[in-house]
């Protein structure tokens, strides 16, 4: 159902924007794609710098409602691919943010470094990271689209984990103190104290790493590859159109207005709770 909606918002801001001239023509049998049709490995020669910019300068003159299959597959499966991979890092993620705001224990800096290396390291050296690690434990994942799941969670985990560890550091810990000498368990003051009242920290956290996993592009092709209809997303779509001159505009707006519209989500679920919870206390 997300997966829809966010299709349909992305069809009508495209429709929206038809002759504002920011995406380009549909070219299907331009700049070499008659040639790919018979030899694909011949398009490479046909990339020429001249040809690449014009694949982001040519007249932008056309519907821009209209696009390709091509690049609604790549649109579809970045949206279901970056939903997977958040809810695969959403509840670790949580978990790691509130151990990491709460314990004194010595493996805290560790943990802190293993959890921030994502954010630091080339993306491109964590797809390796995560190839080797899958073929050492002999996972069928490599080159699926699981494997672009996996690597779109490890990438945007670290933002999830900062926001939500954030906002557990501004909750007063006498309360989670109150409730155990009351007789809670750890569990039940992280379901009815911590979580609720993280819960900004959590959504806004959720949206970002959404967002990250959306533009994820240099783990993904080296762990999951770029197989169209299958691991070809959003950005794995614009740079292999971009490599073979071909139109990469209407991708680009795509990603954007993705971007956009998680911003709007996050906005939105946030304010809707503050509205709850101001609505709570004054019936109390």
């Amino acid at each position: 159902m997300i997966a829809a909606g966010a299709t349909c918002a992305l069809s009508m801001c495209l429709a929206l924007g038809m002759g504002c001239g920011l995406v380009e023509e549909p070219l299907p049998y331009g700049h070499g794609s008659v040639l790919a049709a018979v030899n694909p490995s011949a398009t490479a020669s046909l990339a020429t710098p001249s040809s690449k910019m014009a694949s982001l300068a040519m007249p932008l003159n056309a519907p821009l409602a209209v696009l390709l299959p091509a690049e609604w597959s790549a649109i579809r499966l970045s949206i279901q691919v970056s939903i997977v991979a958040t809810l695969l890092g959403l509840v670790p993620g949580v978990l790691i943010a509130v151990w990491l705001a709460r314990t004194r224990s010595m493996l805290r800096p560790v943990v802190e470094v293993a959890t921030t290396l994502p954010l630091v390291v080339p993306p491109v050296a964590t797809g390796f990271a995560l190839l080797q690690l899958m073929l050492w434990l002999h996972l069928p994942l490599p080159f699926t689209r699981w494997a672009a799941c996996v690597a779109g969670a490890v990438v945007s985990m670290p933002l999830l984990i900062r926001s939500v560890r954030a906002t557990v550091e501004q909750i007063d810990p006498r309360l989670a103190v109150v409730a155990a000498t009351l007789g809670a368990s750890r569990l039940r003051i992280l379901l009815t104290i911590t979580l609720p009242l993280a819960w900004r920290g959590i959504v806004g956290g959720a949206m970002l790493a959404w967002a990250r996993a959306v533009g994820e592009f240099g783990a993904t092709v080296i762990v999951a590859g770029d197989v169209p209809g299958e691991t070809r997303t959003i950005p794995l779509a614009i740079w292999s159109s971009y490599q073979t001159g071909g139109p990469v505009g209407r991708l680009i707006v795509a990603s954007v207005v993705l971007s956009i519209l998680a911003i709007a989500l996050s906005e939105f679920l946030i304010r809707r709770r503050r509205g709850a919870t101001s609505r709570a206390r004054v019936g109390h």
